[in-house]
């Protein structure tokens, strides 16, 4: 994947998806992969992307526990190297999610944890989800998203923030009717990334981890903290089904 902020020496808690302890570092945990999974309405055996796989424990659940065709891509060596350890048979591909390695209508459901937020080029990753996809293949995100859009303005102009890729709703879902896209669900999770950040400040003691580099710029954390204020955090569950080419031809004509 293409991250927002490459300039950072090391990436933040919330880039690399664990914290320092090495436990995963996701809103609604498995469960909620779960949930995005159960929505797609997949068959058993379906090839299902995982993307921005981190150290593969959403590509070895989809394999292991429910028996999917699963592949992991990153564009991290070292996430890739650690997903591969974890399970010798576990497939992962390092790989931009702007150049998906993958041909056309290829794969049955492509899921997206905690990833298009740090992607900046979204417009291409998502050109891709689409290429990728079969026709009526289902697209699966969670992601950070600012409930108050209008408010994006102040973390945009912190280029070195990997929050300054949180997702503007209305933007989202016109990139994704653009695409070919159908959404079918949008829900509010905004109560697991509260849990999940609780959670990081009771065993950290700050959030400094979470949205900076472990050497942040004088007043980073300070500006961070206020911006993110105006913007209001949340976190959602969005599942979208890729139209029939037949559907898309004809809207076209309109």
């Amino acid at each position: 994947m293409t991250i927002t902020c490459p300039a950072l020496r090391d990436r933040t808690a919330y880039e690399s998806g664990q914290c320092s302890n090495g436990r995963v570092l996701r809103p609604g945990g498995i469960e909620l992969t779960a949930r995005a999974i159960a929505l797609c309405g997949l068959s058993a055996g379906a090839r299902v992307l995982d993307l921005g796989c981190g150290s593969g424990h959403g590509t070895e659940y989809l394999s292991s526990m429910l028996g999917f065709d699963a592949i992991g891509m990153d564009l991290s060596a070292s996430a890739c190297k650690s997903a591969r350890q974890r399970t010798a048979e576990l497939a992962v591909v390092r790989a931009n999610a702007t150049h998906l390695p993958f041909a056309s209508a290829s794969v049955d459901a492509l899921i997206a944890e905690c990833v298009l937020s740090l992607i900046e080029h979204k417009a291409t990753a998502l050109a891709e989800c689409s290429r990728v996809l079969k026709p009526g293949g289902r697209l699966a995100i969670t992601d950070m998203y600012a409930r108050n859009p209008d408010g994006m303005d102040r973390l945009h102009s912190l280029r070195c923030v990997c929050v300054s890729g949180m997702i503007r709703r209305p933007d989202m879902e016109s990139e994704l009717a653009k695409h070919g896209f159908s959404i079918e669900l949008w829900e509010d999770h905004s109560r697991a990334l509260r849990e999940l950040v609780a959670r990081f400040v009771f065993e950290q003691g700050n959030l400094e981890q979470l949205w900076t580099s472990s050497d942040p710029k004088p007043n980073e954390s300070q500006q961070i903290s206020e911006a993110l204020e105006v913007a209001r955090p949340g976190y959602f569950l969005l599942v979208a089904c890729k139209r029939e080419e037949k559907f898309i031809e004809e809207s076209d004509h309109e």
